[in-house]
């Protein structure tokens, strides 16, 4: 079986869904709404296109961005999922390979709806302010979108693979974090609100803080490690 032929039938399936496409119009008509709420009028008085103002952006968008990534984590545990991993197990190619293929998948998809936003958030600045310094934001912004992003995404496929149910209760802790706005200590900041609030204290010298990027370096390592444990797991699954 051709392995650029699975690719593109996951993607496809994934992209044209009824979740994706009502999750990624969200995703854009909210972030819409921020830059002309929010963005373009600066946070905490500073200018529109300020580091802080682009990461407070970026923390609005993020719980929206991670359900869609646990909706579509959630779709690879459905019934007839498990039917085509049976399929593919009767068939030469190894079983990792196929997870490891519908694991690219989803993590394309979840990429293309984490970068429009962010390309219409440039195309803001450059347009509105004609501002282009795009590479002062994008470094802090990947920084803090892709660590907890990837810790999500291999717990989700992991525990997903043992209970159907991890999931749905992984995107509940995140819906809890984010509309009760429940603050974590920096290490710990899934969501990012920690981040964005030095300037709040009157320190208007803004810059990521050392436990706030020593928790992106630990959520990124964790997470590559529950993915290929994942990825080399039992080829049974449990019935519960």
């Amino acid at each position: 079986m051709n392995k650029g032929t699975v690719f593109k039938y996951e993607i496809k399936r994934l992209l044209f869904s009824k979740e994706y496409l009502l999750l990624l119009a969200t995703v854009l008509v909210y972030s819409v709404s921020l830059l002309r709420g929010v963005v373009l009028y600066g946070t905490d008085y500073t200018a529109p296109f300020s580091l802080l103002t682009f990461l407070t952006y970026c923390a609005s968008l993020v719980p929206f961005l991670f359900i869609l990534l646990l909706v579509l984590c959630g779709r690879q545990f459905k019934a007839s999922d498990h039917g085509a991993e049976s399929i593919i197990s009767a068939t030469p190619m190894p079983l990792h390979v196929f997870r490891l293929i519908r694991y690219s998948a989803v993590a394309c998809a979840f990429l293309i709806a984490a970068t429009l936003p962010v390309i219409v958030c440039f195309l803001f600045y450059q347009q509105v302010f004609d501002y282009t310094a795009f590479s002062v934001l994008l470094w802090p912004g990947l920084l803090f979108l892709l660590p907890p992003a990837i810790l999500l995404f291999g717990a989700a496929m992991l525990l997903g693979n043992r209970r159907e149910a991890a999931v749905h209760i992984l995107l509940a802790a995140v819906l809890i974090v984010s509309v009760f706005q429940i603050k974590l200590p920096a290490f710990m900041d899934i969501i990012g609100s920690a981040a964005i609030q030095p300037l709040n204290t009157g320190e208007y010298d803004f810059a990521l803080s050392t436990a706030f990027i020593a928790g992106r370096i630990a959520f990124s390592v964790v997470g590559v490690v529950l993915i290929v444990i994942s990825l080399c797991g039992s080829k049974k699954r449990p019935i519960y």
